[in-house]
């Protein structure tokens, strides 16, 4: 407790960058919200537009539903609105994804609503220079110049019959908006559509391609599961879907007759390994050799389901060999720091205690050779036969939304959309990847495949949230027109030629399905609880207007699906409940989730779970670069690749993400920043986290200020000291170091993604987080 408090006190006196030195509770907030106002004179809107009136006594007022999007999660929410003002937000009882619950983001909700920073009238940059330090100068514009400003230079882009030069960035949006986006994608002919997907899970989708044909994450049946086996996943912090991991957690470990037993296996000591009953630390990139140990033992001491494994597998018998040779746990304990007892306990615990799940997380997979690590850790899965039954790995379901006309593609779109996409996927550079979003910068620099001539961004922010920051930073500089639709003025958004004011989930039309996490069917409603403030518009909205005003081919394609976002929403969805009963209930739940379904599960070439890759084999046959021949097409360990000599940077950065870090491109929530870092009890900071015999080693004590330097750059930031760390590593928290947009996060803490360097899984294109050297000294 002294740690804590001595840490606490020295952020309050300052020595963390810019730190308001001020807590407050939800009231002093609201009440703040009501005399900030907003910056000043660009943005015209009324003083009282963010006014929290006091609620007369025994007002009960209205619950509305509707759904969040402070994660990619999507869960069902009711908002509470009285006397025109949101005041309170709670789970939807009628949504089972995350049991009628809502992790502590949700609640947030009204500071992402009723942020006195946020913008809403058009702006148009003034200083044609870009760059971090560099003032926009943004004047106020009118929708109308800005949309028709838009629409010119894409009808120019059209009309030079170089569709594919238009670059789209999406974040986290709607599943109603991202249908919208890639429509008009489609339409207008350009093939780089950039979300962020590959900054997330593209390797454990890949992995799970390789092994049974779905490029999808895992549902997990958590409900009936004895045993886990959690290999890099934070889950109660950053696995998705957090609410439902947050509720089924308690529901495993204290509402069922069997408590599943967890078992945490990662390098540092997380908020998950705190809670689970055994924490193992791994040596960092060694987690597929662990997988492979513990296929070992259950293959020697013949511990697999030998019905599923006979019946609905292929390639085992030369898996078996390859296993049984090289992955001893005797040498594998050399590689991965775990003991050879505690390889063959926990395997026969998890062979024995069924049924069981192994379950990769990001920690584990966004590494060079991520895809593989996913493929032997759902190995595990197979071996013991928890593949599509209760409490076993599930796959998920999606509704049947009223279809829509396919997209019109004239000649102008069809050439473009032929075009070698810029970031190289699907090609021999990432042969079986679906986007590669840090693949962005260096094509932008280097002009290749072709230069980009504009691009659009939709609640994007990745120049924060991408690996090599200043690399983006340098890219987005090479675009010649670039527009930002957002809520607020991000890092990203001052890259801006033009920045349209985006609405809040709150003020928006939409739909979600659920995020893999339930397996069942379910669709949520998005529903305005209050009119748009200001002049923000949706992002559903804007590209109505947008194309309207592009005319031709573009507009043809939205004319059949509505004239705005709801017409558009009520189409699709009114065809699943009746359209007032949905925005009465705000969800729509299918029928109960059918097991084994084995023969139409498996999408592999064999229709069999694979231990040896036929997907990779037929790459292989394509001479797909990155596909050699032999061991290539099994799950197997490759020892990682460092970026940055040891001898001068010896200390491995691992960077993690908190349950408080929000995935929209914004931490400018005073409630998230109080409570940042409950392990550490701080807030308003990102310690790096360095085990006491590193610091000795390196002269430097409990709340140092040091510099963390890597062959890409350097941060500053306070050292706490923590036995949970092992030697050698240094870990710091994603979600604070931003450079723009509000003093409730501008200049707090540090970025770690400053001072990653850009790598990739080249099978699925995942970006590479943590195998990065530093050094560290005091600043």
């Amino acid at each position: 407790m002294g740690g804590k408090r001595d840490l606490r006190e020295s952020l309050s006196e300052g020595k963390e960058t810019n730190r308001p030195n001020l807590y407050l509770s939800r009231r002093k907030f609201l009440r703040l919200t009501a005399i900030t106002g907003l910056s000043a004179g660009i943005l015209r809107i009324k003083k009282d537009a963010f006014a929290i009136q006091s609620i007369p006594s025994g007002s009960k007022g209205k619950w509305i539903p509707t759904s969040c999007l402070n994660c990619s999660a999507r869960c069902g929410i009711n908002v509470k609105v009285q006397n025109g003002r949101v005041v309170q937000i709670k789970g939807n009882r009628f949504s089972l994804v995350s049991e009628g619950q809502i992790c502590p983001r949700g609640h947030i909700g009204l500071q992402v609503l009723y942020d006195p920073e946020r913008i809403f009238t058009p702006l148009k940059r003034t200083e044609p220079k870009k760059g971090r330090e560099i003032d926009p100068q943004w004047k106020t514009i009118s929708w109308d110049q800005a949309i028709e400003e838009i629409a010119r230079k894409l009808r120019s882009l059209r009309e030079s019959q170089t569709p594919h030069q238009l670059l789209l960035f999406s974040g986290l949006n709607s599943r109603s908006h991202e249908d919208l986006i890639s429509r008009f994608a489609e339409a207008y002919g350009t093939p780089n559509l950039i979300s962020g997907e590959g900054l997330e899970d593209e390797a454990e989708r890949a992995g799970h391609w390789m092994a049974d044909g779905h490029f999808e994450p895992f549902v997990y049946d958590l409900d009936h599961t004895h045993y886990i086996l959690s290999f890099g996943a934070d889950l109660l912090e950053s696995t998705p879907p957090v609410a439902r991991w947050l509720r089924k957690w308690g529901k495993m470990r204290r509402e069922r007759p069997i408590r599943t037993k967890v078992v945490d296996i990662q390098p540092r000591y997380s908020l998950t390994a705190s809670k689970s009953d055994e924490w193992i630390p791994i040596l960092p990139g060694t987690d597929a050799a662990l997988a492979m140990g513990i296929a070992h033992v259950i293959l020697k001491e013949a511990l697999f389901d030998q019905e599923f494994v006979k019946h609905w597998t292929t390639g085992f018998e030369q898996y078996r060999e390859i296993v049984l040779k090289e992955y001893k746990p005797e040498t594998v304990s050399t590689l991965t720091g775990v003991s050879p007892e505690t390889i063959y306990r926990i395997a026969r615990e998890f062979a024995q205690t069924r049924p069981s799940l192994a379950i990769a997380g990001k920690g584990a997979l966004a590494w060079p050779g991520g895809a593989y690590v996913s493929y032997a850790i759902h190995c595990l899965n197979a071996l013991v036969g928890s593949i599509d039954i209760p409490g076993g790995v599930l796959y998920q379901e999606f509704p049947e939304y009223r279809g829509i006309p396919k997209t019109e593609k004239d000649e102008i779109g069809q050439k473009g959309l032929g075009q070698i996409p810029i970031d190289f996927r699907k090609s021999e550079l990432y042969p079986a990847a679906r986007v590669v979003t840090n693949q962005i910068p260096n094509s932008l620099i280097e002009g290749k495949p072709y230069p980009i001539k504009i691009a659009i961004g939709f609640n994007s922010n990745f120049n924060m949230t991408a690996p090599g920051s200043r690399v983006w930073e340098e890219a987005l500089q090479k675009i010649p027109f670039y527009v930002h639709i957002a809520p607020f003025v991000s890092e990203m958004a001052r890259f801006a030629d033009i920045l349209l004011p985006a609405t809040t989930y709150l003020e928006e039309w939409g739909y979600e399905h659920s995020s893999p996490g339930a397996g069942f069917v379910e669709v949520r409603i998005k529903q305005p609880v209050l009119k748009p403030i200001g002049e923000s518009k949706s992002i559903g909205d804007i590209l109505f207007l947008l194309t309207e005003r592009i005319q031709g081919t573009v507009a043809r394609a939205f004319k059949p699906i509505g004239s705005c976002a709801e017409e558009f929403v009520r189409l699709r969805t009114s065809s699943l409940l009746p359209w007032e009963e949905f925005l009465k209930k705000g969800v729509w739940r299918g029928g109960g989730y059918e097991y084994k379904k084995y023969s139409k599960i498996f999408q592999t070439p064999s229709r069999k779970f694979e231990f040896v890759s036929g997907h990779l084999k037929i790459l292989q046959n394509e001479k797909k670069k990155g596909i050699g021949q032999g061991r290539t097409l099994w799950p197997h360990y490759t020892k990682v690749n460092w970026l940055g000599d040891e001898k001068q940077y010896p200390i491995i950065l691992f960077p993690y993400q908190p349950l408080l870090m929000f995935e929209n491109g914004s931490q400018n929530y005073p409630w998230a920043q109080e409570i940042f870092l409950p392990m550490q009890g701080v807030g308003w900071a990102s310690p790096a986290e360095m085990n006491p015999e590193t610091a000795k080693a390196l002269n430097l004590k409990d709340r140092d200020r040091v510099w963390i330097e890597s062959p890409f750059g350097r941060i500053q930031t306070l050292i706490k000291i923590s036995e949970g760390v092992p030697p050698n590593l240094v870990c710091i928290p994603f979600g604070q170091g931003h450079t723009s947009y509000g003093k409730w996060q501008k200049g707090i803490g540090c970025n770690p993604n400053e001072v990653i360097g850009i790598d990739f899984d080249r099978i699925s294109g995942q970006a590479a987080f943590f195998n990065t050297r530093v050094k560290i000294y005091k600043a």
